[in-house]
C-alpha cells in the first residue's frame, strides 16, 4: 500500500509540472515579439553633394587659370570626370614639363584654360624657343579651332618636328592667342594662356 501511495504522489507532481510548463508556454506566446531596431542612418558627414553651379571645367579653370597643361598621354574630356576635384587631380598627375621624342618627332596633348576667356572661337598656338631667355625666338604658329566663350581648350595630338624648327633639349613656351590678333602672332605678349615644355 505504501508503494502504491508513493506512485500516486509521483504521478501528482508530474501532473503539476506538466501544467506549469503549459502555462509558461502560453504566456510566452501571448507576449508581443520585440520590434526590430531601426537600421542606423548614415552619418551626415559621409553624405556629400557637389557645389551648386560649379561644373568640373569651372573648378579646373579656377585651379589652372591662364595655364597650358601638357601631357604625353591623351587626357580624357572633362565630361568623363565625376567632379571638378577629380579633373584637377587627373591633370596634376598627367601634366609634364618634358616630353620624349623619337627621331625629331614629338607628340603632345594639352589642355589650356584661357584667362580671360576669348570671345572668338578660333585661336592660334604660338611656339617660342625660350631656351635662352635673352634670345626668344618664335618657331611656329598653329591654327586651332574651338567654341566662342570656351573656358577649356583641348588640343589632342599636337605634332612637333625638327623640320618645323624644334630641337631636342630646347625649352618652348606654347601660348594661346586669338586668331585675329596679328600683333600677338608677331611675337608681342597678348596671350590667354601659356605653358612651357622641354623637348627631349
Amino acid at each position: 500500500m505504501r508503494r502504491d501511495g508513493s506512485e500516486v504522489g509521483m504521478a501528482f507532481w508530474f501532473l503539476v509540472l506538466g501544467f506549469l510548463v503549459l502555462m509558461i508556454g502560453r504566456a510566452r506566446a501571448a507576449d508581443p515579439a520585440p520590434e526590430a531596431a531601426p537600421a542606423p542612418s548614415a552619418p551626415s558627414a559621409l553624405i556629400t553633394t557637389p557645389a551648386p553651379g560649379l561644373s568640373a571645367v569651372d573648378v579646373a579653370a579656377k585651379a589652372f587659370r591662364g595655364q597650358v597643361v601638357f601631357s604625353d598621354v591623351l587626357i580624357a574630356p572633362a565630361s568623363e570626370f565625376p567632379s571638378g576635384d577629380a579633373l584637377v587631380g587627373a591633370l596634376q598627375r598627367l601634366k609634364r614639363s618634358t616630353v620624349q621624342g623619337t627621331e625629331g618627332f614629338w607628340r603632345l596633348h594639352m589642355v589650356a584654360f584661357p584667362s580671360p576667356v576669348p570671345t572668338t572661337g578660333t585661336y592660334r598656338l604660338r611656339a617660342t624657343d625660350t631656351t635662352n631667355p635673352k634670345e626668344r625666338k618664335r618657331v611656329k604658329v598653329f591654327e586651332i579651332g574651338g567654341q566662342t566663350g570656351q573656358a577649356e581648350l583641348e588640343v589632342k595630338d599636337l605634332v612637333l618636328t625638327d623640320v618645323m624648327g624644334f630641337k631636342p633639349g630646347h625649352r618652348y613656351e606654347i601660348a594661346v592667342v586669338s586668331s585675329g590678333d596679328d600683333e600677338a602672332a608677331a611675337g608681342k605678349e597678348d596671350v590667354y594662356a601659356q605653358g612651357v615644355i622641354t623637348l627631349m
